[in-house]
């Protein structure tokens, strides 16, 4: 009988970390335990797997430390061989429990949740040598952009130079270049409306523009006045 609602199929593939226990004679019972304990974040199973490797690294010591006692190396691999097969008993228990919290977390989405937690934290660790770290959660794409962005001083639209006008939020390297070719054509922009109203711009980008833009008001050029009054012949 299946213990969760996924089948037995499933079971059995997410159960192959039992072998450890079984077919290590011992020897790597503990991994068993370690393994179940990192899937599904319990630390009683962690504890258990430090409990067996305690038990194989005393065999190991103490076979080396008395190689002429006979009592001590019968009586230390008797309980080797205990441990073993208590802990053969005990991955068969704990595997029910086991199956239904890995299902549990699956479920909840905690792995997808672990990654994204991840990719924030190295974004948080690299934000100032990586400008971009993309996550897809739900099908979607975020850019996470850095922390500090450059500042941008405020530009005479009729004096600056193309490069200075493309780093304006909202005009870029392309728009820059056509508001070069209308400055030239209109001899200059005589207010921001002006500007908006010969490139068309949609409101939406003006309102990202305006705070950046200056435009000083286009001063007359002052000719000289005709001289009126009477001719005098002599």
């Amino acid at each position: 009988m299946a213990i969760t609602n996924k089948g037995k199929a499933w079971e059995l593939r997410n159960s192959i970390w039992v072998l450890w226990a079984i077919f290590s004679f011992g020897f790597l019972n503990y991994v068993s335990f370690f393994y179940a304990s990192y899937r599904v974040k319990q630390r009683k199973w962690f504890i258990a797997g430090i409990i067996y490797s305690i038990i194989f690294i005393m065999t190991m010591v103490v076979t080396e430390i008395f190689p002429e006692e006979h009592w001590v190396y019968n009586l230390t691999m008797v309980a080797f061989l205990l441990g073993w097969i208590f802990s053969v008993f005990h991955v068969f228990k704990i595997r029910p429990e086991y199956l239904l919290r890995l299902e549990a977390r699956i479920a909840s989405g905690q792995k997808e949740k672990d990654i994204q937690s991840l990719k924030e934290q190295i974004n948080r660790e690299y934000s100032g040598a990586e400008p971009f770290l993309r996550s897809n959660n739900d099908s979607k794409t975020t850019t996470i952009q850095p922390k500090h962005e450059e500042e941008i001083d405020i530009i005479n639209i009729n004096t600056a130079t193309e490069e200075e006008i493309a780093r304006v939020p909202g005009i870029g390297a392309l728009f820059a270049k056509k508001v070069v070719d209308a400055r030239y054509k209109e001899n200059g922009f005589t207010s921001f409306d002006h500007f908006t109203e010969v490139l068309s711009i949609k409101p939406h980008l003006v309102e990202k523009m305006k705070p950046y833009l200056a435009f000083p008001e286009k001063t007359k050029s002052n000719a000289p006045e005709r001289a009126e009054g009477r001719i005098v012949d002599f």
